[in-house]
């Protein structure tokens, strides 16, 4: 089992994705592919669970520490729409 099933196992994905804002919408196009959702969700529970750093999320989760401390942001404080 890896870390994403682990802190987000399935059922609890089911619950929580409808929960999720949509997607920000690119206006330019390009760029780089978002990071999953569940892989995010599942560094963010980690961090929360366990009490450390976001600089100090564990390599075993395919995200990295600054993408998951602003998609945290970006769910707990949703951007007024434009």
């Amino acid at each position: 089992m890896d870390d994403v099933e682990k802190y987000c196992p399935e059922a609890f994905w089911h619950l929580a994705q409808p929960l999720l804002p949509p997607h920000p919408e690119r206006h330019q196009g390009g760029g780089r592919r978002r990071t999953d959702d569940r892989a995010m969700l599942a560094a963010i529970v980690y961090v929360l669970d366990s009490g450390c750093s976001w600089r100090k999320l564990p390599g075993s989760f395919p995200v990295h520490w600054r993408t998951a401390h602003r998609r945290f942001a970006e769910w707990v404080v949703p951007r007024p729409a434009r």
